[in-house]
């Protein structure tokens, strides 16, 4: 039995290591502590409707009416009770908080992976492991709450390391780990970073098929890339009815084609709006924050935060305004108090993107050693991981490297789907570590390489250390340490207040002065640990270390490098209560007025904060508004051409001495909110709603229709008929009208049952009528039943559901029922079974070659 248990101590003790450090880092989550994290935060308001639903009735609904009138669920609480991998990624997970500590022991036991599938000793694999894991973006994004894809980043390296194996070693065996690797990936269910390791995963496949011809291998190549593409298949098939819903959702989301857009400008538009997509754009200088993450002044936190940045300010600017001839006699100490404390609200950031929550910093050792590895490591790894380097930071770039990331967009497959570029440098930050590990095995393993060509050496340090050096030394020579849009916005401030330019001028001077320290700290950081690391590699090359010492001594080096810039942006001091995390809303007085009304279908709007920015509200309520990456296209087409602008109307009317009087008269003239049933609308959390007297309701029986042939024509008419009365269908539906009369006869319909899946509702007509339902028309799902019967839905309105409705006495249902999801759930299920007989297969198929060897 010790036989056996003897080869895997090494594994054990390298899982237990992972546990142990990271247990460390998150050393608060054993005192009952957890991390309040936003995008978490925001994940808990979406979903509310739907956990209540489950807690209730088991039941897990596919469509939420929480946020943006109703849309569906699928990237919200997505259903995997069918996908065989979001079991195994449980167990892999080991029971370990989810939120924080599991995350970092999968990115460390998932690059151990990778680095064993090369052939890396126990000792390098850790190494780079460590260097992996604790890159600075991978715990910024646990900070963020990104949780998703933090996991799914975690899984890349086991994707590669099986797709590495399979190429290099067993073709069979690594084919079924890519399959299961891959189909953990896919499972967390963040399509963009799947995306991103789809690129690299194609560099990496076109680098072996390079290599396939020259060598003369290209049958083994075409064996080896149909098995993968096999695993991928594979991969897919459990996560297929998330894929597939999703995909489909897609397609009428922001993401998809927009017809009013086409129409507007006459070409076709799919995707994402190239400003948006390329908001978050990483700077071309800002890319050596891979070298020294205070580079462009770290995260969007005001100077003051560092309290040492104030040292000798107030005397500074005292000594400014002496220099000036400025003096206020009595008032000068506290103007320049005021002074002081104005600059130091100021961004430590001053790069080109809006905000950030922290650079991409993949450590000074790492980058020391990946320069060090593209001069020594000469291996068939190399050229693949460059390039897949490269094509990161090109991508992160954005609208920094416009042509060529526009060109990107406009014709890569997929690519104008996703927003926040930057993003892609999760490709370097997995990348470096992989070529710099390989660059320190050639040295550990031929020493004498450094001794035959110093020159390289010294070259690898020049362009780290070098440049870590001359930053420290001279970084005004090169950098302004003011944006753009700052440096707009202050000369703008000079123009319209010239008697002021004094102070503008002081606040650029002392930004500078700021954030150059920022930079000179960091920089003169990084060249000690590149000295340390460089130093010890030269002594090891002759024989003044052992390698015994040289590999954990790096292993510190390393570690105590990145903690210390992790710590920056997730420490002790951002863990919480577990009460106060598990339960981030609390019920103002409006909502608890709100709440009052037991009526199970109405919707809420929130003017006091960004309604689009926001999960409060639809937490304890259904909202007009919510936050969700991907809206559906016509929802958001509502808000930009109307509820936006009644969005600040209402603001106004906070202002008003009678503020509640004054909303509810400007409610009259708001045709769109009143026909999504906007029945209260809260402009101060701890006063009365205003309830809105003219919300249409559920649902009611127009006496007249508008016939509308273009997209443009059917948005633009909201704002030119009473929609109580008429309602408006695009000639897309002309063949549903035909026959149909719609007549002006009294009656009634009602809902009286609620479900986020199943509507149900009573009508009493004297004839046939035409009724809208003030619910969001989605055709890749809902339908209609009338006594049972399924009838055509019409889109009324732009974005609402109508039924022609027969007379008498009727009840009438729509029901949520997507093929996509009953169908990609059966299919899941079938792969599900298919990965476990396949896997099952090849264990008892290994267990007889062993037994006959």
């Amino acid at each position: 039995m010790m036989d056996k248990i003897k080869p895997l101590l090494p594994y054990l003790a390298a899982i237990a290591f992972f546990i142990v450090i990271t247990l460390i880092y998150f050393s608060p989550v054993l005192e009952g502590k957890k991390l309040p994290q936003m995008d978490n935060t925001h994940a808990i308001g979406m979903a509310q409707e739907l956990v209540e639903l489950e807690d209730e009735t088991g039941e897990r609904a596919q469509w939420t009416n929480s946020m943006f009138g109703g849309m569906p669920a699928y990237q919200i609480k997505a259903d995997a009770s069918a996908n065989l991998f979001s079991y195994v990624n449980r167990a892999v997970r080991l029971g370990l908080p989810y939120h924080t500590v599991a995350i970092v022991f999968l990115y460390l036991l998932g690059f151990f992976i990778l680095m064993r599938s090369m052939g890396f000793s126990h000792w390098l694999s850790i190494i780079g492991s460590l260097a992996f894991a604790f890159g600075s973006y991978n715990f910024i994004i646990i900070i963020a709450g990104h949780i998703t894809k933090a996991y799914a980043i975690a899984l890349m390296a086991p994707v590669i390391g099986g797709i590495l194996y399979t190429y290099n070693k067993n073709k069979w065996g690594g084919a079924l780990f890519t399959a299961v690797a891959l189909g953990s990936e896919i499972a967390y269910n963040h399509v963009q970073i799947t995306y991103y390791l789809a690129l690299l995963v194609l560099i990496l496949i076109l680098d072996r098929l390079y290599r396939a011809i020259v060598d003369k291998t290209f049958p083994d190549f075409l064996q080896r890339t149909g098995l993968l593409a096999v695993a991928a298949v594979l991969a897919i098939m459990p996560n297929i009815s998330n894929l597939w819903t999703t995909y489909e959702y897609g397609q009428e989301s922001m993401r998809g084609q927009s017809l009013l857009a086409e129409e507007t400008t006459q070409k076709k538009v799919s995707g994402l709006d190239p400003d948006y997509a390329f908001a978050w754009s990483y700077g071309k200088a800002e890319t050596l924050t891979l070298l020294i993450p205070n580079f462009h002044g770290g995260a969007s936190e005001p100077i003051g935060q560092d309290p040492d940045l104030g040292d000798g300010l107030q005397q500074r600017i005292a000594g400014f305004l002496s220099q000036k001839g400025i003096n206020y006699g009595q008032q000068q100490p506290q103007f320049v108090n005021q002074l002081a404390n104005e600059i130091l609200q100021q961004s430590k950031y001053w790069g080109s993107k809006p905000f950030t929550s922290g650079p991409v910093y993949v450590g000074a050792i790492v980058c020391f050693l990946f320069v060090l590895a593209l001069f020594f490591y000469q291996g068939r790894e190399k050229w693949w991981l460059l390039a897949g380097t490269i094509l990161s930071i090109l991508l992160a770039w954005g609208n920094n490297l416009e042509w060529f990331n526009l060109f990107l967009f406009d014709h890569f497959p997929l690519y104008n789907k996703f927003r926040t570029v930057e993003m892609t440098l999760v490709l370097a930050a997995l990348t470096m570590p992989v070529l710099a590990l390989l660059g320190l095995k050639k040295v550990t393993e031929t020493p004498q390489i450094i001794r035959e060509n110093p020159n390289k050496f010294l070259l690898a340090l020049g362009l780290t250390g070098g440049v870590a050096l001359i930053f420290y030394l001279i970084p005004g020579s090169f950098l302004n340490f003011i944006s753009e849009q700052e440096l707009n916005a202050i000369n703008a401030q000079k123009a319209a207040n010239p008697d002021q330019a004094f102070i503008y001028d002081l606040f650029v001077q002392e930004m500078q002065f700021m954030r150059t320290n920022l930079l000179k700290t960091d920089a003169f950081r990084s060249l000690i640990f590149i000295a340390l690391a460089s130093g010890s590699l030269w002594f090891f090359s002759r024989n003044s270390i052992s390698v015994k010492y040289l590999l954990p001594g790096l292993a510190i080096l390393i570690l105590v490098d990145l903690w210390g810039v992790d710590k920056r942006y997730l420490n002790n001091e951002h863990f919480e209560s577990k009460r106060m995390v598990n339960q981030p809303f609390t019920a103002t007085a409006a909502d608890k007025m709100v709440l009052e009304d037991k009526d199970p279908n109405y919707r809420v709007f929130s003017v006091y904060r960004n309604p689009f920015n926001e999960v409060h509200t639809s937490y304890f309520h259904k909202s007009i508004g919510g936050y969700h990456g991907a809206k559906l296209q016509r929802y958001q087409d509502v808000i930009d051409w109307y509820i936006q602008n009644d969005l600040q109307v209402l603001r106004r009317m906070m202002q008003q001495s009678q503020p509640n009087e004054a909303i509810q008269t400007a409610l009259q003239k708001m045709p769109v909110l009143n026909m999504l049933n906007t029945r209260y609308v809260i402009h101060n959390p701890e006063e009365e709603p205003v309830r809105n007297p003219f919300a249409m309701g559920n649902a009611w029986l127009v006496n007249d229709v508008l016939t509308v042939t273009s997209t443009r024509d059917e948005i633009e008419a909201l704002a030119e008929v009473n929609l109580s009365e008429t309602a408006i269908v695009h000639s897309e539906f002309a063949g549903i009208l035909e026959n149909q009369t719609v007549g002006a006869e009294s009656g009634t319909i009602e809902l009286t049952d609620y479900h986020p899946e199943k509507l149900t509702y009573q009508s009493e007509t004297g004839s046939a009528q035409l009724a809208v339902f003030s619910e969001i028309y989605y055709n890749k799902g809902w339908k209609a039943f009338v006594n049972d019967t399924e009838v055509p839905v019409l889109r009324v309105n732009y974005l609402l559901r109508g039924i022609f409705v027969p007379g008498g006495t009727n009840t009438i249902e729509f029901r949520f029922e997507p093929a996509s999801y009953r169908y990609g759930k059966a299919l899941a299920y079938f792969g599900s079974v298919l990965i476990l007989v396949l896997m099952v297969a090849w264990f008892i198929r290994r267990r007889k070659e062993q037994k006959r060897s």
